[in-house]
């Protein structure tokens, strides 16, 4: 498996960087400039906890309405900035756009000041016609850069994915033991008396550990889309370990990850089989930005899946995204929100209420907080309600409560 593993990395070690990609790009055009224009947006200028990689995908979904059939080329950079690519494209599209965007990160002072008062800039604009050897010395100076730092450093996380190197890694998961890189971790209610009941236990594949025997040196999370075929191929792997689970014994729910598509495929009905009458004891997760990138399929999967009796869980929301659409519209039975300093910061009257009419709009019941890492954390949502959490303290709080049941039973005997 190691000689496997090492052949696949030397296999993909000139993969290109998104850096690289952007500038051959730039000097495709050098002699046909006319309407064309480069929009950089400085998401690396935002304060740290707006910069998480859920924001970032976030913030490159919201151009999908002017990169779907339009000659516009969106690239991702290992600084977390996005660059468009246009093309005869109308700039009050464009402009409109990153008004949306802005509105995103409005709490962040980058994204809510002027771009002309001299301060860090959230949009720079440079048009082809009068400012291409300036944009094109700044690609090459990112691609410089990216050369000299090829895994990371500088603010770089690794090289990016593409369509060459995401064949071998995804042939290099295949291989991999992924019994020995899948984690678990409760979720649990909690009431005013302290914990009350486990809620479920996910299963889940630690990335960072399957990138070091999978992929060592690239950032599996760099392109949203070639990482969701990716993670195709992981579920099938976890699928296949799953079906041998003893599901009529199971105490807890069992929770896992899943892609719309995978819940859709052969692989998972053979784990439906395994699973057999104890669906209720099963949570599938499904993911904001695959579920919205495929609302048809996920319509498909979800009513299959409520039909057979299982609970479905949609991840990766936040604050930002809950002001986007309707929870009400998708019929699942929970919703994962990830805690973030964006609940507490700022704290008014207004933001409060805000804070509770995204609640409200989700349902407490229905209402996960994930990444619940601190007890302030708890208090804060308990507050407003919320009793369902996932979490570094909430691993704390089960395990401390296992060890006093430990106890107890070592006393009786």
């Amino acid at each position: 498996m190691a000689k496997n593993t090492a052949s696949v990395v030397t296999a993909v070690s000139d993969a290109r960087t998104p850096e690289s990609s952007l500038l051959d790009h730039v000097e495709r055009v050098m002699h046909s400039r006319v309407e064309r224009f480069a929009v950089i947006i400085h998401l690396s200028s935002l304060s740290q906890h707006n910069r998480q990689p859920y924001h970032i995908r976030i913030a490159a979904r919201s151009f999908d309405t002017i990169t779907n059939g339009q000659d516009v080329q969106l690239y991702t950079m290992s600084n977390n900035d996005l660059v468009l690519m246009c093309n005869e494209v109308d700039r009050a599209q464009v402009d409109e756009a990153v008004g949306r965007l802005r509105i995103l990160f409005r709490s962040d002072p980058v994204a809510a000041g002027d771009d002309d008062d001299g301060g860090k800039r959230f949009v720079s604009v440079y048009g082809f016609d009068n400012s291409y050897e300036k944009f094109l010395d700044l690609a090459r100076d990112w691609a410089a850069v990216a050369k000299r730092n090829p895994s990371g450093g500088a603010g770089f996380l690794g090289r990016a994915l593409d369509p060459n190197s995401l064949a071998k890694i995804d042939e290099a998961v295949s291989k991999a033991p992924i019994a020995q890189v899948m984690k678990e971790q409760p979720a649990v209610v909690i009431g005013a008396a302290g914990l009350e009941r486990i809620l479920f236990r996910e299963k889940f594949v630690s990335m960072s550990e399957l990138q070091m025997k999978a992929a060592p040196g690239y950032d599996l999370f760099s392109n949203p889309w070639l990482f969701l075929h990716l993670t195709e191929t992981i579920d099938k792997r976890v699928l296949g370990m799953l079906v041998r689970e003893n599901f009529a014994d199971r105490k807890d729910a069992l929770s896992i990850n899943m892609n719309v598509k995978s819940v859709l495929s052969t692989d998972f009905q053979k784990f439906d089989e395994a699973v057999g009458v104890h669906t209720e004891k099963v949570v599938i997760e499904l993911q904001q930005i695959d579920v919205f990138s495929d609302i048809e399929n996920f319509t498909r999967a979800q009513n299959w899946l409520r039909d057979r009796g299982y609970l479905v869980l949609l991840d990766g929301l936040n604050p930002i995204s809950l002001q986007y659409f309707n929870p009400g519209l998708l019929p699942v039975n929970y919703y994962k929100v990830a805690w973030g300093t964006e609940f507490i910061e700022a704290q008014t009257d207004r933001t409060r209420d805000q804070i509770g009419d995204l609640v409200d709009k989700v349902g407490k019941d229905r209402f996960i907080l994930a990444r619940t890492d601190t007890e302030q954390a708890v208090r804060w949502a308990l507050g407003l309600g919320i009793q369902k959490f996932q979490g570094y303290f909430v691993d704390r709080l089960v395990k401390k409560q296992a060890e006093k049941s430990a106890r107890a039973r070592r006393a009786k005997t």
